[in-house]
């Protein structure tokens, strides 16, 4: 059977309730119950007094009296050392049941625990007070705890890119399919070049043109919508090695290791400043592709065409400045892939 919200936080609330409902008493009770049960013959209270369990005040008081007798340290000197010990805590335990069952509150919630059982569980106060965890145990707690957190966000976050990875390749074949569409479509305007410039002219230049021909215009949309958000494809599976209570022994391991000189440090390296090394050598090699194919043409320089031969030289620089300009102004146009 499965629940739903309001009937889990319902449960939830009663059991809180029940463990908040034990009073100060009743831990009096748990206590001396636990320690009855642990170094006594038997965990019924009216049976280690020697009465029954609807005798009056006086007849507890009467077999009190007679318990004291026999286990009163007074009365127990002349017993070796580990027997006086024992027999001394015995009669502490009977002198604390006797003290409960003179209180008619008290014997009552007695004789209530005694019919129904004493409760396994009996709240976090009583826990705290029982084994009192001290700081080493804490901590381990909270690593085991944090710990327990992380691997579970870790785990949804691998679970949520993958359904994004299988978004994006959904949208990659669909606009592929888009993209042909659109190329057999460019085709078609290309065979009347005329028609495409008459209505190019009527209609004007538009700068958010659904059919603008350049092909990374969806790609550069989806770049901007993405900027900010995880890489999905980056997202790493979850591993109890990344989980803060073994990664930080390994760290303080490896740090200790390198203060002693036992291990070099390690180095970090910047993802940008590979880059640019990248960038660099490409750069010096395109520099010495030209700085060569430069000295090989003064070595041997070509022979000018009768097509160069004929064109005038102011001519063909202000052409080149035209070609420049417009390629430039091209550039700009196009979107970043």
């Amino acid at each position: 059977m499965r629940l739903n919200l309001p009937t889990t936080l319902l449960v939830f609330s009663l059991l809180f309730a029940l463990a908040a409902a034990w009073e100060k008493l009743d831990h009096e009770i748990f206590e001396l119950y636990d320690d009855i049960k642990r170094n006594e013959v038997t965990t019924d209270w009216y049976e280690l007094l020697g009465v029954e369990a609807k005798s009056p005040v006086s007849e507890l008081n009467r077999a009190y009296r007679q318990l004291s007798k026999k286990y009163h340290p007074d009365k127990l000197g002349k017993l070796p050392g580990k027997k006086s010990e024992s027999e001394k805590k015995r009669f502490q335990r009977i002198t604390l049941a006797v003290n409960i069952l003179r209180d008619p509150e008290m014997r009552k919630r007695y004789n209530f625990f005694r019919k129904n059982g004493v409760p396994v569980w009996r709240g976090t106060g009583y826990l705290y007070r029982r084994w009192r965890p001290g700081f080493g145990t804490v901590v381990v707690g909270l690593l085991v705890f944090v710990s327990g957190m992380q691997y579970l966000f870790h785990s949804l976050s691998f679970w949520r890119a993958r359904q994004r990875i299988e978004e994006i390749e959904e949208e990659e074949r669909a606009n592929e399919g888009k993209l042909k569409v659109r190329r057999g479509d460019q085709s078609v305007q290309q065979n009347n070049r005329r028609l495409r410039r008459q209505q190019k002219t009527a209609t004007g230049p538009t700068a958010n043109s659904e059919d603008s021909g350049f092909e990374g215009e969806d790609l550069a949309a989806r770049q901007i919508n993405t900027v900010g958000v995880i890489n999905p494809y980056s997202v790493q599976p979850a591993s109890i090695n990344r989980v803060v209570i073994v990664s930080l022994p390994v760290w303080i391991a490896n740090s200790v290791m390198v203060a002693l000189g036992l291990r070099a440090a390690p180095v970090v390296v910047d993802s940008r400043d590979v880059d640019s090394v990248d960038d660099d050598a490409s750069d010096t090699d395109n520099a010495q592709e030209i700085v060569r194919q430069a000295i090989e043409n003064a070595a041997n320089p070509p022979e000018p065409t009768a097509k160069q031969q004929a064109v005038d030289p102011e001519v063909a620089a202000k052409k080149a400045a035209k070609k420049a300009a417009k390629v430039e102004a091209r550039r700009r146009r196009m979107p970043k892939v």
